[in-house]
């Protein structure tokens, strides 16, 4: 059983969740202003990874580490 997700009027793909389950996984939100402070957030948080980054405050495995950090927070915040 699939689930049809639209992207744009007219175009859609099959997933393979029950809509329930890819309500819960996606969570999209309708209030606007919510959706703009987040993005606003992930903007906020990459202004800042960048400045980290560019001042050489983290070295070797530790960039790797801090840049997952980041995604994982702009994931959040997107989500």
């Amino acid at each position: 059983q699939f689930y049809r997700f639209i992207i744009f009027p007219g175009k859609w793909i099959k997933v393979w969740y029950d809509r329930l389950t890819l309500l819960a996984l996606l969570d999209r939100t309708d209030d606007i202003k919510e959706n703009v402070f987040a993005v606003l957030l992930v903007v906020l948080v990459s202004l800042l990874g960048f400045l980290t980054l560019n001042q050489g405050f983290c070295k070797d495995i530790w960039v790797l580490l801090f840049c997952l950090v980041m995604a994982s927070c702009q994931y959040s915040l997107l989500k």
